[in-house]
């Protein structure tokens, strides 16, 4: 297997840090005011996709606040079949 370009490294270690960051999301409390949780979800919900090898790989994330909550979606695929992390993670 060739080696990821650095663009497509720097999109599987984000997406990666993320994941690993908000997988425990669900234990966490939500805080701040509504304009707050708002921001943060904006900036935490996003989506990644790119080619290696005519292999079609993407990353979506969803972040979710309530008022009391974090809800943390990540959905990996590899040629449109849904995967786990492991996937992206064999391609460091």
């Amino acid at each position: 297997m060739r080696a990821l370009s650095a663009g497509q490294r720097d999109k599987v270690e984000k997406a990666l840090a993320q994941h690993e960051s908000f997988s425990n999301a669900y234990f966490w409390t939500s805080r701040g005011n509504r304009r707050q949780r708002d921001r943060w979800e904006d900036a935490n919900t996003w989506s990644v996709e790119f080619r290696h090898e005519g292999v079609r790989y993407a990353y979506s994330s969803t972040l979710r606040c309530s008022a009391k909550n974090v809800y943390y979606r990540g959905h990996f695929e590899v040629d449109g079949d849904r995967k786990t992390v492991r996937a992206f993670k064999a391609l460091v």
